[in-house]
Order: structure tokens, then C-alpha cells, then sequence
């Protein structure tokens, strides 16, 4: 067996479109899927004997994989974020990262008050892995409305606007293209270098992309099994998707065992198994095929094996159907998901955000956002995008910080009309007369012990009635006053009154996290 390796530069934006509808929202594949290298050689079709267009396209002789968005200048190919990585929730994978099979909800007491933490599963981007660390790749997407052309007019149509977003011009990205018929590399190298065109739109200005031969280096399978309950299991993680059938001839989404090229009992208790379906368009009929339901790229089995049971030169392997096209490489035990077990299965790599340093010279003088309208509206976009991510900030402190003071339906609903207050009040203000502190004078009847026909009240919503009981206990009252008058005075010379909006974010979060 023979393997290729290349890179792939999109020269334009490339559009590749999630699902076939025509209609709605129109999202793109973060990935190139390995049909469009397959199609890039088929367009000499007719130029190749049977035998050849045979193997080359149809019985799996040769693999075209999936290109993987890669960073500027690396030499190592990305994976999709594994579904069996999970972070708690109000924190990213970077802070914490735990691996599903390994870890264990009844030892965990690392939530609040001592209580299981909240998890959440990683599902977006890829992340290139090494030795102990997984860097997250960004893959830059453009968005554009456009609108359908009516020839006889020579203008555009009436009603007909749709919106195309797409991967961005200058984005790389790495595949491998695999054959069991080593004659056959020169050809596919001949067929695939150079530019071409691919995805939807090519007559317009979409899908040019320039393919060269590259070298670089990627995760493979290891022989280091996972212990589970003292029984020997293997995980097996979806580089690509996978489709199989059933012995009707049916798609499924439960293979067994023998379809992963595996012994043993799969345990799906353990495994985290993301699904897809879409209609493959096929050009040279004009039409769509019948619809390819699987398992997505990322999912993670866990599959138990007999004690004796070696994996055959620990290597990855394509398994299922339509290899052809990229579907069904699978990497067994990957280094990437070996846990803790001593840690209750935390990730022993340390999982890191995109590096986005850019060179600069020192000499360089930044210049200021002023001196034209439209510097003025992007100095104001970006102060206001500051506000919110100080904002979503000093919430999150809060949450951390005061959650377990808030429990149970009738904070919640409190929770709720302190976030109508917050929206019809005009300011910081206007804000603390209406939660806090209310003075008016309200008529009463005098009497002989008291012969005042007038009474202050206080009518704050957290001053009287049943919410000023409650909010008294616990400092509760005192710790939200503090955390208002800490946006009023750390923010207001930087961005201005954002307390109303600080409160009506925090109101929202403590309402959900309430009725927990």
C-alpha cells in the first residue's frame, strides 16, 4: 500500500454546503470531504481503461481522504474535537478537559458544595495534536447575499436573494490519498497538482483551489488499551464519517464489533456517537443519490475485547463503506485520549486555544481609530464588543462566586422580574431606585397614638414584600447591590452606563441556573 500526502490551498472562497436543501439557512462543511478529490480525477473519466476506473473510483483500490483545515506553516494534520472530551459548563476545554469512558459522575466532587460539576460536550473545530498538547486550528468563514440573474433583462431576478456562506480565500489544508496499487500513485499525483475547481458556484467566483504534494505528520493508532472494570476495551475514534450496512443491506447506525475490524462487545454506554445525514449530489447524472445516513467524524466507540485480543500493527485502517470517498478511517487508541484514571479521567493533554501572533515591527505605529466616519463606527464596535466581553466576564465571576446562595423555582422567578425591571430602566440610576432603595411618602389616617397623616415606604422590588425577606438571608441582597455598583464604578469612564445591561445578563443566567 501506497500513501500520498498533499495540501490543498483554497485561491477563493470554497462553498460545501452542510445539507441539500435549496431553501433556509445555508451552512458550510468545516472540512473537504474526499469525494472532491475523487471527482478532481474522474473528470478524465473516459480516458481510463475499465480496470482502472474501477479501482480508481469504485471498489475502495484506492482512498481519497478528508482535507483538514491546518495552521499557517504547520506540517501536522488536524482532527475533529473528539465527542468524548467534555469541560464543566461556564468554563472552555482549555481550562479543564475530561475523557467520557474514563470518567466517573459518583467520584466527582469537584461542583459546587461538593456535588458532580456540570458537564458539557465538545462538538466544533479541530485541534492539532502532539506529544501532550492539542492546539485549535481556526477555520475562517465568509458570508455573502447574492441574487439570481435574469438573462433576458440582464438584471437581477425579483425575490430571489439567497446567502452563501463559505470557507475563506487562503485557508490550507491536508489530506492523504491511499492505494493498494502502487502503479497507480503517478497517475492520481498527475491528476490531483495543480489548481482546480471544486464545490458549489465554480462558474462564479467560488471553489478554485491549488493542490500540491506535501509531507506531514499526523496521529496514529497506539497499542496502549483502556482498562474498564479490569476488562481490556479498545477506543476507536472517527477520523472520518462512517457509513455502514446491516446484513439486510440497510443503513445503520450499530455496527458491530466485526465491522470496526474488532472482536468483542461494543459498549455504548461509554461511547460518544454523533450522527449525520445528507443527499450526495451526483454530476454526471444531474441528480441527487439516495440519502447516506452514519456515524459523524469525531464519535468515539468504545469497544470491549477478548484479554488476548493485539491489534494488527496498531495502525489505522478504513472500515465500512464508501472508503472510496474518505468515509470509515478510524484511529484505534489514540494518544490523544488516554486519561487519568487517578484524576477521574482528566485528559493527560493539555488542550490550548489557536496561536495568533503576528510579527510586528517595532517601528510600526499603530493608528488610532479616529479622523473618518467609518474609523468612528469601528472604534465603537469595538468598544462595545470590550463592554460585552466585560460584561460576560464579571457574570461568570458572579455565577461562579454566589450560585449556591440561589436555589429553588421561587428565586428563579425573582430572578425573572429583577430582568424586567432592568430592561424598562434608562440607567444606573434609574436601576437602584427600583431594586434597592424607593423612599416615597405615602397619606394615612392619623390616630390618637400617632396623629401623622403621612408614612415613608420603601417600594424597591428588594426592599419590601416577600423578596426582601429572602434576599436578607445569606447577604444575598448585599452581594448582588455590590456586584451593580462594581459595573456602575469599574466600567462607566471606559464604556459608559452598562450596568442595565450587566444586570439583565446576570438575571437571565441566575433564572436558568435556579431552576436547576
Amino acid at each position: 500500500m501506497k500513501t500520498m500526502q498533499f495540501r490543498c490551498k483554497l485561491l477563493s472562497d470554497v462553498i460545501l454546503n452542510v445539507k441539500a436543501a435549496t431553501e433556509g439557512n445555508q451552512n458550510t462543511l468545516d472540512f473537504i470531504p474526499g469525494n472532491n478529490f475523487l471527482g478532481i480525477v474522474a473528470t478524465d473519466y473516459e480516458s481510463f481503461n475499465d480496470q482502472q476506473r474501477l479501482d480508481l473510483f469504485h471498489n475502495g483500490i484506492v482512498r481519497y481522504g478528508d482535507a483538514h483545515p491546518v495552521s499557517k506553516g504547520s506540517a501536522t494534520r488536524s482532527l475533529r474535537v473528539p465527542a468524548s472530551m467534555f469541560y464543566p459548563k461556564l468554563q472552555s476545554i482549555e481550562d479543564k478537559c475530561y475523557i467520557h469512558h474514563a470518567y466517573s459522575r459518583d467520584q466527582d466532587h469537584d461542583g459546587e458544595g461538593g456535588k458532580p460539576q456540570q458537564l458539557k460536550q465538545s462538538r466544533e473545530g479541530f485541534y492539532e495534536f502532539s506529544a501532550n498538547e492539542g492546539v485549535a486550528v481556526h477555520t475562517p468563514k465568509a458570508f455573502a447575499i447574492k441574487s439570481a440573474y435574469d438573462r433576458s433583462q440582464r438584471r437581477a431576478l425579483d425575490s430571489q436573494m439567497f446567502g452563501y456562506e463559505s470557507l475563506r480565500k487562503g485557508t490550507e489544508f491536508l489530506f492523504e490519498v491511499e492505494t493498494d496499487r502502487d502503479e497507480y500513485a503517478p497517475l492520481i499525483i498527475d491528476h490531483l497538482v495543480g489548481k482546480h475547481q471544486i464545490g458549489r458556484s465554480r462558474t462564479a467566483q467560488y471553489g478554485l483551489v491549488e493542490i500540491t504534494v506535501d509531507e506531514f505528520g499526523q496521529p496514529g493508532s497506539t497499542d496502549h488499551f483502556f482498562m474498564h472494570d479490569d476488562k481490556k476495551t479498545v477506543v476507536v475514534y472517527a477520523d472520518s464519517r462512517l457509513v455502514f450496512l446491516d446484513e439486510n443491506g440497510e443503513l445503520t447506525f450499530q455496527p458491530k464489533p466485526e465491522d470496526l475490524g474488532l472482536e468483542g462487545k461494543i459498549r455504548y454506554d461509554l461511547s460518544q456517537i454523533r450522527t449525520f445525514q445528507y443527499a450526495p449530489w451526483n454530476y454526471k447524472r444531474q441528480t441527487r443519490d439516495a440519502d447516506r445516513c452514519g456515524i459523524e467524524k469525531g464519535s468515539v466507540l468504545v469497544v470491549d475485547v477478548p484479554d488476548g485480543f493485539q491489534i494488527e500493527n496498531a495502525t489505522s485502517r478504513y472500515v465500512g463503506n464508501f472508503n472510496n470517498e474518505g468515509f470509515g478511517r478510524v484511529i484505534y487508541n489514540p494518544a490523544f485520549l488516554i486519561a487519568d484514571i487517578s484524576k477521574n479521567g482528566l485528559s493527560v493533554i493539555t488542550m490550548k486555544k489557536p496561536s495568533r501572533t503576528v510579527a510586528r515591527d517595532n517601528n510600526t505605529k499603530k493608528a488610532t481609530l479616529d479622523g473618518t466616519s467609518l474609523l468612528v463606527y469601528l472604534a465603537k464596535k469595538q468598544k462595545d464588543a470590550d463592554a460585552i466581553s466585560a460584561i460576560y466576564r464579571e457574570v461568570n465571576q458572579f455565577v461562579a462566586t454566589n450560585q449556591s446562595k440561589f436555589r429553588g423555582q421561587q428565586f428563579a422567578s425573582q430572578w425573572g422580574a429583577i430582568r424586567s425591571i432592568a430592561t424598562t430602566s434608562s440607567n444606573y440610576e434609574d436601576l437602584m431606585k427600583k431594586l434597592f432603595s424607593n423612599m416615597i411618602t405615602v397619606p394615612r389616617d392619623p390616630t390618637p397614638d400617632n396623629p401623622s397623616t403621612s408614612v415613608k415606604r420603601d417600594i424597591a422590588y428588594l426592599a419590601h414584600g416577600i423578596a426582601a425577606e429572602r434576599w436578607k438571608k445569606m447577604s444575598r441582597k448585599d452581594c448582588f447591590e455590590k456586584f451593580v455598583n462594581h459595573i456602575h464604578t469599574a466600567y462607566h469612564e471606559k464604556f459608559g452606563d452598562i450596568t442595565v445591561q450587566a444586570v439583565i445578563n446576570l438575571a437571565s443566567e441566575m433564572a436558568k441556573i435556579c431552576k436547576q
